[in-house]
């Protein structure tokens, strides 16, 4: 299944996604002076976007461990490279 098919089946949940990242790049955004605001706005969106991902596999029925780690270690490399920028 390609991904546009898989989005017009569930446009709420990747609407939800958008959303996420979305907020999370403006509130980044928003506290461009305030290195401890941005580095807030990292957590809060790194921890959401776990959430919605397991939310998302697990409704896909293809929730495994291999998953989990997989989206654990885009969000660590994705934390230390913004939270590097912001120093």
């Amino acid at each position: 299944m390609t991904i546009f098919k898989e989005i017009e089946q569930k446009p709420l949940e990747y609407l939800a996604l958008f959303a996420i990242l979305f907020l999370g790049a403006i509130l980044f955004l928003f506290f461009s002076y305030d290195s401890h605001g941005q580095r807030q706005a990292i957590y809060f969106t790194s921890i959401a976007y776990f959430l919605w991902s397991i939310y998302h596999h697990h409704r896909r029925g293809d929730l495994h461990p291999s998953i989990l780690i997989e989206y654990l270690v885009i969000i660590l490399f994705a934390v230390v490279l913004l939270t590097g920028t912001v120093f």
